[in-house]
């Protein structure tokens, strides 16, 4: 096994959307090579177009070590805890790369809510000695974390694009953008939901009770 230090970090994409995956990546950087990611410009994926993202991708993917990706599907998301979910894909990530053989010396994880405890302990076991952080804003405080935000929202952009030319232009797929509620009320309008759709959000039902609603009063 490599003594080589590496740091992981991991983060998500997609994981407040109604529409589409979400993608957890994990992204192990060795310790002499973080200032070049910082150096190219990655930073919290937040804060970057989607151009810039996909302008960085092939200088993170030059500069890490390791880069693992989970991807938890709609239907996995309507029958479980996201958090869980969420938790449980950073462990089969730990696990990929334990099995690979690579020694990590330190793991960063954007804050899952109420489950640092549970993740540190996860890493622990896995790596003992290993220095955990599981924290907020972690993609915005550590390289390694930035990367792996990078490559998960354009791996998230990427589906986006490939959904929106099957099932027509959603927008983002989150709640909170018109176009994605337009499409969905038109989608539960031809009584036709595509099976991207997460079934358990709370924003499809209004959008079922509106429409009902709306075909009552005529």
């Amino acid at each position: 096994m490599s003594s080589r230090r590496i740091t992981l970090g991991i983060d998500e994409a997609g994981r407040g959307s109604l529409v589409g995956d979400m993608f957890v990546v994990g992204i192990g950087v060795a310790d002499e090579r973080v200032e070049l990611l910082r150096k190219s410009g990655v930073r919290d994926s937040k804060t970057l177009s989607k151009t810039r993202r996909l302008r960085l991708l092939p200088d993170v993917v030059a500069h890490s070590d390791i880069i693992v990706v989970c991807r938890v599907g709609p239907d996995e998301i309507d029958r479980d805890n996201i958090n869980d979910l969420e938790v449980r894909a950073v462990e089969r990530i730990l696990k990929h790369v334990k099995s690979r053989g690579r020694y990590l010396s330190k793991v960063l994880v954007d804050e899952i809510a109420g489950r640092r405890k549970v993740i540190e302990s996860v890493a622990r076991e896995l790596y003992p000695g290993v220095e955990a952080v599981v924290k907020p804003d972690a993609d915005r405080d550590f390289a390694q974390v930035s990367a792996a935000s990078i490559v998960a929202k354009c791996l998230r952009d990427e589906l986006v694009k490939m959904l929106g030319s099957t099932y027509g232009d959603f927008g983002s797929g989150y709640p909170s953008d018109p176009r994605t509620i337009k499409w969905l009320k038109s989608a539960v309008r031809s009584g036709s939901v595509p099976g991207c759709v997460r079934k358990s959000w709370k924003t499809l039902r209004r959008a079922l009770a509106e429409t009902s609603s709306q075909y009552a009063e005529k």
